[in-house]
């Protein structure tokens, strides 16, 4: 078994060595007005084997004129029938049959007009057929044709386009292989701050397409930054191996299939990829990929990824990607990515992330993001995040689990921890707020207004002599740390506690909440106090208060600890409406610094 498939490898390349040398093989012939199977016989003659055709396809009895000297078979032959027949060996014989499409050859070397120096990766190409080469390094190329007259040749145009040169066109006959040589000149300067060069070949000089594209590739883009054709469809293995040949960078598809990758002039319909699509131009309505997409133009509708979305322009409708979403001028929509998106236009819909969100210029809805979100500009919408919000100016909500940063918040800010902003217009609610200026209004344990409230407390009340309180935010509404304490022996109490008070022209109003204790950690007392004091200035940075107060005071058990208060309020008079609770009207007296 293993000898016989031996043998018939054998047989086989002995076979194609034979045959090939057929059609190569140099015969020199000068007949005029003889029939062509006179003439046929006569070149098999000089080649030592036969032709086999049938009379009718060949039209044996037609007189031809032929003069060759030192040609090949096949160039005698292309001579003869101008494409109208293919050849092909078999042994001792050369078959001939006719031919259903016609091809012809068109080669040549392109030079520079003005030096006369061969130019290299200069494109040559014809529109129609889609059929494109690249010059060497010599200058030199080679095209094959298809005749579109079967019966008659028809003059094919040539286009001979370079970056930075004026595109030349050749005018070429048809039915045989030729050689033409044209030389093109140098274009005129262009004012880049008029005409964008790169318009079109963005996407070649990126990244992906530095890794994805070959170097001709990117040279075919660039040198033909002005030609684009509509076809209703391409299929493609890789860039360049498709239906389209070398110009289906050239090309705007209705629908787009790539086995593993393609790369496309644009798209107005629909495009699915095994891993990957690059279009230099504008999408419409969907493209699917199981890697990444990139987009030199514009995209308009569903844009779906494994793993990366980039458009260099604009998107509008929704972009979703498994790790990440890149857009250069915004988007209008929504924007999905399992890592990060990240846009440098302004932005409206939805944005969200696994980890963070990053716009630099205006966005208007909402961002989600499970690390953080980042606006270098204006946020007209919603930002939440787990951790952290950073916006130039937020005019709706900032929701993070740790910190919000703004330099201006005319919405409401609400963070688990921090709260920090320059200018508040709004409302803060966290652990700790901070703000420069002020003209809103900070809820939080510490609510610190640089250019606002910052005062010190010292105060008498009816309960507890000695209290500190430190007070800061502004006059439409502050916070107060308090604390407080008896140090008379046989009766001593201390307290600590939170409050929330409004400043007018000559008074203030506060309502506080403290934790009284009486020796026992167990049976903490609560105070809920509303306050009113009459504030009066008595120096620079003095002032004096007194005023009422009303206390509510709730208590689990009232068990005495030797040497603490045995008795709350104490000799005042108090109204109990149970075991557990009791009220009072009291006072506070003091002096506030700062």
């Amino acid at each position: 078994m293993r000898q016989l498939f031996l043998f018939v490898v054998l047989l086989c390349a002995l076979t194609c060595s034979y045959a090939q040398g057929n059609l190569s093989k140099t015969v020199s012939i000068s007949m005029t007005r003889q029939p062509m199977s006179a003439v046929l016989d006569a070149i098999a003659h000089q080649g030592d084997f036969h032709f086999s055709y049938v009379r009718e396809m060949v039209h044996a009895d037609s007189l031809v004129s032929v003069r060759a000297g030192n040609k090949t078979v096949k160039q005698v032959l292309d001579q003869l029938f101008q494409g109208s027949m293919a050849y092909r060996d078999a042994g001792n014989q050369v078959l001939l049959q006719p031919n259903r499409e016609k091809y012809f050859f068109v080669s040549g070397h392109v030079t520079d007009g003005s030096t006369g120096q061969p130019l290299h990766n200069a494109s040559v190409y014809e529109g129609v057929q889609l059929i494109s080469t690249m010059t060497n390094d010599q200058g030199y190329y080679r095209l094959r044709l298809r005749e579109r007259d079967k019966d008659r040749p028809m003059p094919v145009m040539l286009t001979v386009s370079k970056e930075l040169y004026k595109d030349t066109i050749m005018l070429v006959s048809g039915g045989y292989d030729q050689e033409i040589s044209v030389s093109i000149k140098p274009a005129p300067p262009i004012t880049l701050g008029i005409v964008d060069v790169n318009q079109y070949s963005r996407v070649s000089e990126s990244w992906f397409g530095k890794v994805f594209l070959t170097s001709k590739q990117r040279y075919q883009s660039l040198n033909l930054s002005k030609f684009f054709a509509d076809q209703p469809y391409q299929t493609s293995f890789l860039p360049g191996l498709g239906t389209h040949g070398k110009l289906s960078s050239q090309v705007v598809n209705k629908v787009s299939l790539n086995f593993i990758g393609g790369y496309s002039a644009g798209l107005n319909g629909v495009e699915i990829s095994g891993a990957f699509n690059i279009d230099q131009r504008d999408v419409q309505y969907a493209q699917f990929a199981s890697l990444f997409n990139v987009v030199g133009g514009k995209m308009h509708g569903v844009q779906l990824s494994g793993l990366h979305n980039q458009v260099r322009d604009s998107v509008k409708g929704l972009q979703a990607s498994g790790f990440s979403n890149m857009t250069t001028k915004g988007y209008e929509g929504v924007q999905l990515a399992g890592i990060f998106n990240v846009s440098t236009g302004e932005t409206r819909g939805l944005g969200a992330a696994g980890v963070v969100n990053v716009y630099w210029k205006d966005h208007h809805g909402l961002m989600a993001a499970g690390i953080g979100n980042m606006t270098r500009a204006r946020e007209h919408g919603v930002q939440a995040a787990g951790v952290f919000n950073v916006a130039q100016q937020t005019n709706v909500a900032q929701l993070a689990g740790v910190i919000n940063l703004a330099d201006t918040a005319s919405g409401l800010q609400v963070a688990g921890v921090v709260n920090a902003v320059r200018v508040l217009k709004g409302v803060q609610v966290g652990v700790f707020n901070y703000a420069d200026s002020s003209d809103g209004y900070s809820i939080g344990v510490i609510s610190i207004v640089r250019r606002g409230y910052h005062q010190l407390l010292v105060y008498n009340t009816e309960l507890l002599p000695f209290n500190l309180a430190f007070k800061s935010g502004n006059s439409k509404l502050y916070s107060l740390i308090i604390a407080g304490g008896s140090f008379v022996e046989g009766a001593k109490a201390f307290s600590f506690g939170y409050g929330l008070g409004k400043s007018f022209k000559d008074y203030s109003v506060e309502l506080t909440e403290q934790n009284l204790y009486l020796g026992n950690r167990k049976s903490l007392g609560t105070l809920a106090r509303l306050q009113v004091a009459w504030n009066r200035e008595i120096g620079k940075n003095a002032r004096i208060f007194i005023g009422p107060a009303f206390t509510l005071y709730f208590s689990e058990e009232d068990s005495h600890v030797e040497g603490y208060k045995s008795r709350v309020p104490g000799p005042y008079g108090a109204f109990t409406f149970n075991d557990h609770m009791r009220c009072w009207f009291g006072w506070h007296v003091g002096f506030s610094f700062f």
